[in-house]
């Protein structure tokens, strides 16, 4: 359990840590919007985007059809061996691109809108407890290894794709350890459910899965720069990677998303794998031994039905909670209010105890005053 943000005027390290967090609030976000423009290169050129280490193809069967078959006729292959350069393990279909990282880049706007406003603005004691708690508090660390990430896709070309490539298998790997490590030790208390939504379980969430399909994606990546674009070569480290890391970031995501009940890498997964499938069946002629007959197919669609069933249930749990937290709210209010009416019932008998008593002593001393009167007369 973390401490609580107490004094945090008197304390150095965690003003500067303050500061260093709405830098990078401010950083990621604005960077977010301005990688916008190399994201969707694609679609102004005609040929390939990027965003962090994430190539995005555009007309695949269009454009690359005598490509593809200029490299068969050049390698000889067999119908059932026909290899294609742009088939990529875990690469999603362009659209779904768009929709995953335009999706993350809204939540985290929204987060570092709330975080602002929360921590600075109308100030939220619990948000400042959970977000800079003794571990919480250095979650600057991650958002600057994703604003780095939306750098690389910015700065890549033709010269420096294996440096930019390592870097961001670099960048991936410490951005993910310490993304999970401070998700893990950021708790809020007593607030209000958009709020979690919006930061822990919303942009550390995204953060966290973008960092685990980057990483995944970019090891080929790394591995394609070093065989140097040799076609034997690369068509088989494309078949020995591409069902290997299917299921690897598969599993890896149902499995965070489950033991912590996270909603928002589920959804995050079920759109990662539909544009997988996309991606997969938009080549053509995917029945053959390049493609693994189909088996990468096979094992994405297992993992995003595994994905929805996952986000439904854990969907349903959330629902249930709630509705369990608001009958135990009800319930308790029910109760403070018995109590009150039965406090103001109490406090009504002792008044008009109280009240009759001084009654009876007025009339005794009305009576006493009387009788005197009455006998001075008679006197």
């Amino acid at each position: 359990m973390e401490k609580p943000f107490i004094n945090e005027e008197k304390n150095i390290l965690k003003i500067i840590c303050l500061i260093l967090s709405y830098l990078s609030w401010l950083l990621v976000t604005i960077n977010n919007l301005t990688s916008l423009k190399w994201m969707y290169n694609c679609k102004d050129t005609g040929g390939i985007g990027v965003v962090w280490n994430i190539g995005i193809y555009s007309n695949l069967k269009n454009s690359n059809l005598e490509t593809i078959e200029h490299i068969n006729r050049e390698l000889g292959g067999e119908q059932d061996e026909l290899y294609n350069p742009y088939y990529i393990p875990l690469q999603m279909y362009e659209i779904m691109i768009y929709i995953v990282f335009n999706f993350a880049y809204i939540i985290t706007l929204i987060g570092c809108i709330v975080y602002i406003i929360k921590t600075l603005i109308k100030k939220d004691q619990e948000i400042i407890n959970g977000m800079m708690g003794t571990i919480s508090k250095i979650h600057f660390f991650p958002l600057l290894c994703a604003f780095v990430m939306a750098l690389l896709g910015e700065i890549i070309n033709g010269n420096n794709v294996k440096d930019i490539h390592y870097t961001g298998l670099i960048i991936s790997i410490l951005g993910l350890a310490s993304m999970i490590f401070i998700y893990i030790y950021t708790n809020f208390k007593n607030n209000v459910w958009w709020t979690k939504f919006c930061l822990k379980e919303g942009t550390f969430s995204c953060l966290i899965i973008l960092f685990w399909y980057n990483f995944c994606y970019v090891i080929y990546q790394c591995r394609y720069a070093d065989k140097g674009h040799k076609d034997n070569d690369i068509q088989d480290l494309q078949k020995s990677y591409s069902l290997a890391f299917s299921i690897i970031f598969g599993i890896g995501s149902i499995a965070f998303s489950y033991v912590f009940r996270d909603i928002m890498i589920s959804f995050m997964n079920i759109l990662i794998y539909i544009g997988l499938i996309k991606y997969y069946f938009e080549l053509g002629n995917t029945n053959s031994k390049a493609y693994n007959k189909n088996g990468e197919a096979a094992i994405d669609i297992i993992i995003l039905i595994g994905s929805i069933i996952l986000f439904l249930y854990l969907l349903i749990e959330y629902i249930q909670n709630e509705m369990i937290e608001i009958k135990s709210q009800i319930f308790n209010l029910g109760q403070i209010q018995t109590q009150t009416i039965i406090k103001v019932n109490e406090n009504t008998e002792q008044i008009n105890l109280i009240t009759n008593n001084i009654n009876l002593r007025i009339k005794g001393e009305e009576n006493l005053e009387k009788n005197e009167i009455i006998l001075n007369f008679n006197c």
